[in-house]
């Protein structure tokens, strides 16, 4: 096996040949499919590496990383719920090994730090890896970080009937059907992707605008960016987008779906508030049961995260795990990874971060960004109504639910603003053009 890493961008040939190894490898997820990692390529301007192994001279192994802030990490990590190394299902534990013994070297001699998250435990590969990990020279330390919940059942139709069988969600089901008039949409193809998408998002920001995380479907580029996803997945044939529809509010519970074999991926849902009423998580969850038994699928994964809804059905948890690699001497990544275990052993610590200090951080952020932006049209304003009023209509766009489809009140008049002291996440700096780059990483 011949082992080689390039930080020059995949050509087409290697396009070509990734496809293949893709189809014949042991794992292949969505997640790590041709089209979604050829579009985060082309996004990626710099600071991509690719690590490939080949047997007599045929691609057996390939894994995208991407150099953020100072670690290299996944490519595929810009939107995932697992991510798998790509390698050829007739590799040998033998063969996987020496595949990443030959990458723990890569890290070893180019000096990287590197942060592996959302690593699937039940991975063909895994026993390769850790015997490879451990015997690497390198720091190493390996976390259970989260879980994907899943149900699965012997047959498809056994997976169904196991999920109609709760009468709370048969219930839930009448009351949206008689009372709402409401109907089940789904789409295999790429028919009216960009209005599904947008109602996607919209739904998204008035799901969350109420709480200490609002959507960050409020930036027009990340609505763009996960169009994109859409249709990269839509290309490979893996994407599957379903819709609870009511006539008073159109699309009010989506979520896109991945398919990999027998497995549906419960990957990115959301629904209006509007229809909160009738439970629609549990709805759409029976809806997408009855279309999996009728089209030959038997595991329903709910992807990364342990929220409670998911436990309506989902049985069991298949771990994802963190994994961290550096020389002996990177005190600083060190000591990066040991805050991380600290706080994510202790549940107490974990949660006020998540709940408290990540939030707070977020909302600084934009503070500073707020600040920064009336800094620059008051400047530009000469200190007038002018300069004061537009740094404020700009707030206020974002302030209010951001995408003007989703906007609630904006002023049209210049008038002094009155705001809390941490307002809630918003990109404030895209309305004057510095672009879709955040104020702090």
């Amino acid at each position: 096996m011949t082992c080689s890493l390039t930080y020059q961008r995949p050509n087409a040939d290697f396009w070509a040949e990734y496809v293949q190894l893709w189809r014949q490898s042991s794992h292949p997820s969505p997640f790590q499919a041709p089209a979604i990692l050829r579009y985060y390529t082309e996004r990626q301007t710099d600071g991509v590496a690719l690590f490939t192994a080949r047997q007599n001279g045929h691609l057996v192994g390939a894994t995208l990383l991407r150099q953020s802030s100072d670690h290299w990490a996944f490519l595929s990590d810009l939107k995932t719920d697992a991510n798998f190394f790509i390698l050829h299902r007739d590799l040998s534990a033998e063969q996987q090994r020496t595949y990443f013994e030959q990458l723990f070297r890569t890290v070893q001699r180019e000096n990287w730090a590197l942060m592996l998250n959302h690593k699937p435990a039940w991975a063909n590969y895994i026993p390769a890896f850790e015997e490879a990990l451990k015997n690497s020279g390198l720091y190493t330390l390996s976390l259970d970080y989260s879980v994907c919940p899943i149900v699965e059942a012997p047959t498809p139709q056994a997976l169904f009937d196991e999920v109609r069988a709760s009468q709370n969600t048969r219930r839930k089901l009448n009351k949206f059907v008689r009372q709402e008039q409401g109907t089940f949409e789904v789409l295999t193809d790429n028919s009216d992707l960009d209005s599904w998408a947008e109602d996607f998002c919209n739904a998204h920001v008035l799901r969350w605008a109420p709480t200490p995380t609002p959507s960050a479907y409020r930036d027009p580029a990340r609505r763009e960016f996960f169009k994109n996803c859409l249709r990269a997945w839509q290309q490979d044939g893996l994407l599957v987008r379903f819709a609870l529809r009511t006539p008073k509010d159109g699309r009010v519970g989506l979520m896109a779906g991945l398919l990999e074999g027998e497995t549906l991926i419960y990957h990115t849902p959301t629904f209006h508030p509007n229809c909160a009423h009738v439970s629609p998580g549990r709805v759409l969850i029976y809806y997408i049961a009855q279309w999996m038994a009728e089209n030959g699928l038997r595991r329903l994964d709910f992807g990364d995260g342990n929220e409670p809804y998911k436990y309506y059905v989902a049985s069991k948890d298949q771990v994802l795990r963190r994994v961290f690699a550096a020389r002996k001497n990177n005190l600083r990544f060190i000591l990066k990874t040991r805050f991380i275990q600290t706080v994510r052993a202790n549940p107490r610590l974990y949660g006020f971060y998540q709940n408290r200090l990540k939030p707070l951080y977020r909302n600084l952020r934009r503070n500073i960004a707020l600040l920064f932006l009336f800094g620059i049209f008051g400047w530009y304003g000469m200190g007038s109504g002018w300069g004061i009023g537009a740094a404020y209509n700009t707030y206020n766009t974002y302030h209010h639910n951001a995408h003007p489809s989703c906007i609630v009140h904006q002023s049209s008049r210049p008038h002094r603003p009155s705001l809390p002291l941490f307002p809630p996440r918003a990109n404030y700096t895209y309305a004057f053009g510095l672009l879709h780059t955040p104020l702090l990483s």
